[in-house]
């Protein structure tokens, strides 16, 4: 019996010492991987429209979801890299309608980002032609205030 217990605990302690690529939504929004927030002036439906125009012009990685169990939140998720899946490979920004009728978003990586990579997020929203993966399709963001 206590051979038996002994080998249910090895296996669950193995699965804790586990790669974090099986981590979960539940994990990855903790406080400890928080990397920014910031405040927007866009509802949920204009930072649809945003990502939406980013995926079109620039990278198709970058997904956007409405959690089903609360229409007030949703998420922005695009791969640290090109082609990587699972959470732990995955920054989010969490979006969250309050009651003053703004909006709320959180950066979360189970990985430290850079700080350019927290505002690539935010400019996903805010400046959704902006590519960092494309440098060159990028204009000086006063050409482009200007041009609209």
């Amino acid at each position: 019996m206590k051979r038996i217990l002994a080998i249910t605990m090895a296996i669950f302690l193995a699965g804790c010492a586990a790669n974090p690529q099986g981590i979960g939504l539940a994990v990855l929004e903790q406080p400890s991987n928080l990397r920014g927030d910031r405040d927007f002036t866009q509802d949920l439906v204009q930072i649809q429209r945003a990502v939406f125009k980013h995926q079109a012009v620039c990278n198709p990685e970058v997904k956007f979801s409405v959690d089903q169990m609360n229409p007030n939140f949703a998420r922005v998720t695009k791969p640290v890299s090109p082609g990587a899946t699972g959470w732990a490979h995955t920054i989010v920004l969490n979006v969250v309608l309050t009651k003053n009728l703004t909006t709320k978003g959180r950066v979360y990586s189970y990985y430290g980002l850079s700080k350019a990579q927290v505002n690539d997020m935010y400019a996903i929203v805010q400046r959704p032609e902006y590519c960092p993966e494309k440098p060159e399709q990028n204009l000086p963001e006063q050409e482009q205030a200007s041009g609209s």
